[in-house]
């Protein structure tokens, strides 16, 4: 989890730690099987599971660079 949150700044995104509001499938990993499970996404999570669901190209563009920054982290 700590590489996840190292390769996210390395990226210049701002990870935070807490809870997601709505449900996935952490409930059950970070839930019941008691496993550090790290949520990360493209949008807010205002615009997450709603009926007009959507992003803009460059929240895109920064969760790729999350992305790529996570595997770098992870894979050192």
């Amino acid at each position: 989890m700590q590489g996840a949150l190292a390769g996210l700044q390395a990226a210049g995104l701002n990870p935070s730690l807490g809870a997601y509001r709505f449900c996935t499938n952490a409930a059950y990993s970070a839930g019941l099987a008691g496993v550090p499970t790290v949520g990360f996404g493209p949008s807010s999570e205002g615009h997450a599971h709603v009926i007009d669901e959507h992003i803009e190209l460059e929240q895109l563009y920064a969760a790729a660079r999350g992305y790529l920054g996570i595997i770098e982290s992870v894979l050192k």
